[in-house]
């Protein structure tokens, strides 16, 4: 006798829409599914709401590509950043990681990815070409290159380099302090600020 049990299809739809989540697999899916059917309904309409409003509000600053609710975001618009430098990153939550650390006062570039051939992923799917240009338009003299240490983000960082043969100022990459493979986003605090101490 079959004896398996499901949920209803509305809890297994839900629980198969968190799957997308990065990292979230079936069984924490299933958790968090629950969790939210036992809430009150004031607090489920605050969170669909909130998810509606990241659709109609927030976008890409048109300098740098981080999340805003504007047409620039708060770093760009902050005169007391260092404009001659700028720091490169792969996406937008890698720039709430470094700001944790209180260690860089400059400006960012989000990549919005990496150069993965398997994945189809090439460099004019990336704001490469933007990053060039502010480079040639913004009187950047200091470069760092916050990518990943993956088979990925070296990949990226590598062409970047490359790109910027003519450039007269500083590149810098971040210290090997952090494993190989790991993604910045998951990074702690105190290895990231030794890997922008270390900087290469």
């Amino acid at each position: 006798m079959n004896r398996k049990i499901t949920p209803p299809a509305s809890v297994n739809e839900l629980i198969e829409d968190i799957r997308q989540f990065p990292g979230v697999g079936r069984k924490t899916a299933t958790r968090y599914a629950y969790w939210l059917i036992n809430q009150d309904q004031t607090y489920l309409t605050k969170l669909a709401t909130e998810i509606h409003k990241i659709k109609t509000l927030v976008r890409q600053c048109r300098i740098c590509y981080n999340t805003a609710e504007g047409e620039i975001c708060s770093i760009c618009n902050n005169e007391i950043r260092d404009t001659g430098s700028i720091c490169i990153v792969e996406y937008a939550e890698d720039i709430l990681q470094i700001e944790r650390t209180e260690v860089y006062n400059g400006r960012y570039h989000v990549l919005g990815g990496v150069i993965d051939p398997l994945k189809a992923s090439q460099p004019e799917d990336l704001h490469i070409t933007e990053l060039l240009h502010r480079i040639k338009t913004e009187h950047i003299q200091d470069i760092i290159i916050a990518t990943s240490p993956t088979a990925q983000g070296d990949r990226t960082a590598q062409y970047i380099r490359q790109q910027l043969k003519e450039f007269k100022g500083n590149i810098s990459s971040l210290g090997r302090g952090l494993a190989n493979g790991t993604l910045l986003e998951y990074v702690d605090q105190d290895t990231l600020i030794a890997a922008f101490k270390n900087r290469r």
